[in-house]
Formats: structure tokens, sequence, C-alpha cells
């Protein structure tokens, strides 16, 4: 098995097989449904090569993986044992979800399975239409017919798919779910519709409402009869559980659906179409922007499929979807922009590679996830590129007033979906994709990012960069400044020297009063009270030399300058005297000291004692100190 090792990882990250409830996959992610979330390691799934990015988000453990999930997961299905089918009730989540999270974890697990189908049917429309338009079909031929007839079964069925789905989310009888949704299209009732005469049940008027193609009756259906199907469970005898649990849950499901439930949804989907379509006529020009601009951040954290009802409603009752798919393409085509900058700017060679291919993928399918999660959330300023590309492209898209006519993702390969049998939207889908390009590189581009090193490039970098150093730094020995006895620095009373804070160094105990330049170089720093002297060496390390303790207060009594700033001196050469009997008399320490104040510019400053506490006899001759 080719992934193999890494779902092995990803057992590892989750905390085992024994922690999975569930698992499935849409077209970039896993989501997992995990017994225990806590056991999980999002740091360690998240390192794991090949994810993304982890989103935990309506009550699922997302694995964001890209392209190659539907591969991933046939592999992982073929390496654990678990029960991937319904459970009814058993070995529930632990952890309590708040009702945002329920609402929006039952939307999306019920239509998210369905998508892909919806989709491809939705194609196969165009398809036909296409055809037709170009005269190699005729719509009155019966070969016409009988392809129409296929697709057109993806969305006049589509409450039994999402039925099915809705039942594994609510724990339920997944046969019952699919049930459900067929019910509500079964051709009697269509024709009892279609008659649109008055309708009882059992005296109480059923009112006349159409289900083909809908979404909320489904999941609210199948939601509701998970608690009858758990009822029926517990009062069923069990010599007659086999007919008598699905008998008696259609038998009080099924007038709820069509005398209460269904009519509710029906009117929260109109709401809903209304309410986008008022958007649309009145607030147009800002509601699409703003929502081009926030739709990434609602796939990060895996929503956006929240929405997916509201695009099939708009198609299902106007017949176009003039918001959710419009804004999809601002968003889908900023996301494979931003990368696309990315991947021509980046000189990390993974990340180029990354973020070119993401943005192929983005461009020609739609799928922007590998280009949002592995691209631009991580570097995170290709984002706000993305945001504002995408929202200059909503207010050109709403201007233009552009409608797609079937749900799908859009992208170069969808573009069909802008045709109807009496519009054409294709030119304007195209310009929106070029704006939204054009406007996401130029503010990606200019945004920047931080450009990320590749750790194999940093460590040869560093290697090269020591060996250079080595190689234009030879090693240089500093004579010491006076004869006496040589002591670390740390055993000087003065906090500033002692401390390091101006440099390392050494100090000397002087037995005579005499300061000699420690190498060749050029007097840089003189002082009025001649007490101390600085001095750049040919070597390029910065030196000062410093005379006693707090002598600056001897105001030059009893020092002897004799160089000056800017002269040219030679190791060995003398530089200063002083009287060490007049300092002691004075009450001051004699102390010498020679700090190396530019220690940063080399790539080692030691002293010749290895131990603080060590001292050694000197003369100027001696060493005392190695710059690297």
């Amino acid at each position: 098995m080719k992934y193999e090792k890494m779902n092995q990882e990803i057992l590892e990250a989750i905390g085992g097989e024994e922690n999975i409830q569930s698992v499935v996959h849409c077209s970039t992610r896993l989501r997992f449904v995990l017994k225990d979330e806590s056991k999980a390691d999002d740091q360690k799934a998240e390192a794991i090569d090949g994810v993304l990015q982890v989103v935990k988000k309506g009550g699922q453990y997302q694995l964001v993986i890209g392209n190659t999930v539907e591969d991933v997961y046939d592999d992982l299905i073929k390496m654990i044992h678990i029960d991937n089918s319904d459970n009814n009730g058993d070995n529930k989540p632990k952890k309590k979800q708040n009702l945002f999270d329920t609402i929006i974890g039952a939307i999306t697990g019920s239509i998210a399975p369905a998508i892909p189908l919806l989709a491809g049917a939705g194609m196969g429309k165009v398809l036909l239409l296409i055809l037709t338009i170009c005269h190699v079909l005729s719509d009155k031929s019966q070969t016409y017919q009988l392809l129409n007839l296929i697709f057109d079964t993806g969305y006049y069925f589509m409450p039994a798919y999402v039925g099915f789905s809705a039942a594994k989310i609510f724990d339920t009888d997944r046969m019952l779910g699919a049930f459900i949704g067929l019910m509500t299209v079964h051709p009697n009732w269509v024709q009892i519709v279609t008659a649109n005469k008055p309708f009882h049940f059992l005296g109480l008027p059923v009112p006349l409402v159409q289900y083909s193609s809908t979404l909320i009756t489904a999941i609210l259906s199948v939601w509701i009869m998970s608690y009858i199907y758990k009822f029926v469970k517990k009062i069923t005898p069990g010599m007659v559980k086999v007919f008598m649990e699905p008998m008696l849950t259609m038998l009080i499901t099924g007038p709820l659906v069509f005398l209460v439930i269904g009519p509710i949804s029906n009117w929260i989907s109109q709401g809903i179409g209304f309410i986008a379509m008022w958007l649309y006529h009145n607030a147009g020009i800002i509601a699409i922007p703003i929502l081009a601009a926030l739709y990434p951040w609602l796939v990060s954290i895996g929503i956006h499929k929240a929405l997916s009802p509201i695009s099939i409603q708009l198609v299902a009752t106007q017949g176009f979807d003039p918001i959710i798919r419009v804004v999809a393409l601002c968003s889908n085509m900023s996301q494979a922009a931003a990368s696309l900058a990315v991947g021509l700017k980046t000189k990390n060679k993974k990340l180029k590679s990354l973020a070119l291919s993401s943005s192929a993928t983005a461009y020609l399918g739609g799928i922007t996830e590998p280009a949002l999660f592995g691209v631009n959330l991580r570097l995170k300023k290709p984002m706000y590129g993305a945001m504002i590309g995408g929202a200059i492209a909503g207010i050109v898209a709403s201007f233009m007033k552009l409608k797609a006519f079937i749900y799908v993702t859009p992208a170069f390969l969808s573009l069909p979906m802008w045709v109807s049998k009496t519009e054409n939207f294709v030119v304007q889908a195209i310009i929106v994709i070029i704006v939204a390009s054009i406007a996401t590189f130029i503010a990606t581009w200019m945004i920047g990012f931080d450009d990320p090193v590749d750790a194999s490039e940093v460590k040869a970098a560093k290697k090269e960069e020591k060996k250079n150093f080595e190689k234009d730094h030879e090693k240089h020995e500093l004579h010491a400044p006076a004869k006496g006895e040589l002591e670390d620095v740390s055993k000087v009373d003065d906090p500033t020297f002692a401390s390091g804070v101006m440099g390392k160094g050494i100090a000397v105990i002087p037995s005579e009063g005499k300061i000699f330049a420690p190498d060749d170089g050029v007097v840089t720093a003189t002082f009025e009270t001649h007490h101390a002297i600085g001095l750049h060496l040919n070597n390029d390390a910065d030196v000062l030399i410093h005379v006693g303790i707090d002598t600056v207060e001897m105001k030059g009594k009893g020092f002897n300058q004799l160089v000056k700033k800017g002269d040219k001196v030679k190791a060995g050469q003398e530089l200063l005297d002083f009287n060490i009997d007049e300092i002691k008399k004075a009450g001051y320490d004699p102390t010498v000291i020679m700090i190396v104040t530019n220690p940063k510019d080399f790539l080692e400053v030691l002293t010749v004692l290895k131990d603080k506490d060590e001292t050694k006899e000197i003369t100027n001759k001696d060493n005392v100190m190695i710059l690297a």
C-alpha cells in the first residue's frame, strides 16, 4: 500500500485505531469522529508529511490531505478493523458539542458525501445542453431523454442521498434515512402535488409541497426520526423487532413529515431563498465582495459546505445561484493566484513545487485546500492578498450579475456551469477569473511573505559560513599589555569590566609601570587623563587597555602617554608609562585591564587561562588571548 506509512503515523496521532468511531472522506479531507478527541495529538498530526492541517469542527477531527485523500482513505480502510457503517448510538463521542457545532456538523456531514454526485449530475446536464446547442444531439431524441433522465436522477432524488448520510450523522438506521428521503419524492405524491387539489390525512389538511431537489426537509426529518426510532426500539418486543421497528418508525415519522416537518422545512428553505435573492438584488455590491473575502476562512474551519443548501435551493427554485457559487469562484481563483505568486517568488524549492502544483489544482478543479492550508494560510500574508483579490473580483461579479446554473465547484474545468438554455455567463466568469488572478497576484507579490528556508539549506549554509569564516579569519594571538600576574577579568573589582558587558578580556596585576601594544594596529582613542588607550588592531579587533580601577579620578597624575590618536603602532611598542606606587598611594587599584570590545566579530575570543581561579606570571611578550 502506497500510503501505509502515512496512515500508521495518522493512527498514532489520533490515539490509535481503537479511538476511531467512524471515518469518511470528502474531496480533500479525512473526517474522523473520535471516541475521545483529547487522545489526539494535533501537533503530531500536522507534522505528518502529506497532512496540510488539522481542523476540528462539527464534532469531526478533520485531516486536510488534498487531492490524494481518496487513495489515503482506501489504504486506511484496509489497515483498520472498525465498523464504518451506522452503529446505532454505540460509542458516541465523549466531547459534548455546542449548538452551533451540532447544527453545522449535521448540515455538512449530511451534504458532503452527496456533493460529488450532485456535481457530476450537474455537469452531465451541462454536457447535454452543450450538445444540443451545437446540434450534436436533439432534445427530442430518445437518446437525449434517457441521458437527461440519468442526470436528473442526481438532483431529483437528492432527499434520499441526504437522508442516507444524515442517518449516519444522527446515529440511526441508514436504510430508514434513505426511505424518508425517497418517500417525499414518491411518484404518487408528486402526482398529488401536481393535481393541486385539497388533500387530507385523518381529516387534517396536508400542505402540497414539492420536495424533490431539497435538503433541509431530509435532514430535519431524519433527525426527528432518529429519536422516534430509539423510542420504538425500546418498546418493541424482541420476537417482532425485525419488521415492527421499521414499520412503527415509518408509521409515526411519515405523517409527521408530510403534515409538519416538510411544510416547516419548506418555509425555512423559502426564507433562505428570499433572503439570498434580496441580498442579490439590493446589496449584492456589498454582500458578494465581503463573502468572497471571508469565504477562505469558512473553508479553513470546514463550515463552507453549510452554505451548500442555499446554493442548491437557489438552483432548484430560481434556476440559478447568483451568490454562493459566485463567491466561491472569486475565492477559489484568488487562492489559486496567491499560491501562484508564492510559487514564482519563493526561493524554497519544496515550497515552490507545492505552491505551483496547488495553484494548478485550484485553477483547474477548484480544489483549494492544498493552496489554502499548504501555502497561503501557512505563510499567513498570502491570505491577505487572496482576500483583497477575492473582494475586488466580487465587486466585478456583482456588477455583471454573474449567475451559476448548476451546483458544482467553480474552476476552469467547470466553466459550463455558467451556461443555461437562455443565458450564457461564461465570458463574464472568465473576466472574474482574470480580475481575481491579477488583483490577487499583485497584492500577494507586494505584501510579500516570510520565505521559509529548507532545513538542509540552512545547515549547508551554516557549514559553508563557518568554513569561509575560518578561512578568512586566521587565529591571532594578543600579547600581554603589561608585565605582572595574569588573572581572569571576573576577579577585577569593577562590575563593568568583571561582568563582561564591555567585552571579553584579561586582567594583569602589574609589576612594571609600562603598557605595550598587544599587536600591530592604530591608536583610535586617547584620554586627557592618560589612564586608558583604545586600539584597532590589524586583525580587526577593537581593544581597550585600561590602567587601574577608577584612576580617571587622578586626572592624569602619575601617567605619561607616549602615543597620540591616529598613530600606527607595532606589537610590543610602549604606549604609556604609569607610576604604580603613586596609584596605590592615591588609594586606587593599579590592575591593568585589556578588553576586546567587538567579540561578536569573531568566531572565538579565548583567554589562555582555562580556570577562572588560575593566575600566571607573564611578560609583555607572552600571549594572553586568542582571536579566531
